[in-house]
């Protein structure tokens, strides 16, 4: 394949088609288990100025990063807002799914998110992981449904994948495993801080609505977690998919 073709090519992600016109070659080895040669639904075009935007936000958080990976985040950028637009927007967390059905943890970065996750995948059988970073969540009028991106985290834990999303846990670290369920209005404003804003105030509504709709779709949790005790994966699984374990 030509340095050209790896710089203009498409992805299915969330059930969508995106032509991506980009200046490097590292968003193509990244996305290198989403290539597809259907005609796209979207265009994503990266210039000079998106990755100058880039640059300012790295500069704000004291990081250093090379053009090529800013412009990673850049596509992810434009895919997330355009997306909007197919009732699908982009929130910070780890996805596992198990049984046929999704299950987030979010909380702030070195939580222990993907730690937690790692124990799913070595208790629940069947269980792999959708996203442990940064997934998409399309809302249909029945359901909520998680998406695997390319965009997965530092480890690059994900999949091709969708699953209907059934519970969100928000996580903070205590002594003990305890699973407690709340109302969507006690998650709101933790999810909101996990959930991507752009930077159009109308894109921006349509963002806050889509999150609202999850109110019905989807069962919130409070888990205060110790990932050092034998019964943190116990404690989620139970509560979260409805049956016992035997890790």
């Amino acid at each position: 394949m030509s340095e050209r073709d790896k710089r203009n090519f498409c992805i299915v992600v969330a059930g969508h088609t995106v032509a991506v016109h980009a200046l490097h070659t590292q968003v193509f080895s990244l996305c290198k288990d989403y290539l597809t040669d259907l005609a796209p639904d979207m265009e994503i075009t990266v210039t000079e100025s998106d990755l100058e935007l880039e640059r300012q936000e790295s500069r704000s958080t004291h990081s250093i990063l090379n053009d090529a990976y800013l412009e990673t985040l850049a596509v992810y950028r434009k895919i997330s807002e355009q997306m909007l637009a197919y009732d699908t927007f982009l929130m910070h967390g780890a996805v596992v799914a198990a049984g046929g059905n999704a299950y987030m943890f979010t909380a702030v970065s070195g939580t222990g998110k993907t730690t937690h996750v790692k124990k799913w995948l070595k208790y629940a059988e069947g269980a792999f992981v959708v996203n442990c970073d940064k997934p998409l969540i399309k809302i249909t009028d029945t359901q909520a449904i998680a998406c695997g991106t390319p965009w997965c985290g530092k480890e690059g834990l994900g999949t091709n994948a969708m699953a209907p999303l059934k519970a969100i846990a928000l996580m903070e670290r205590g002594e003990e495993n305890v699973m407690e369920q709340i109302s969507f209005g006690q998650a709101f404003s933790f999810l909101l801080q996990q959930t991507y804003c752009p930077r159009s105030a109308d894109q921006m509504r349509k963002t806050l609505s889509l999150l609202s709709a999850m109110r019905d779709k989807v069962r919130f949790y409070r888990f205060r977690f110790n990932n050092l005790k034998d019964d943190a994966f116990s404690v989620a699984y139970q509560a979260l998919t409805g049956h016992p374990s035997d890790p």
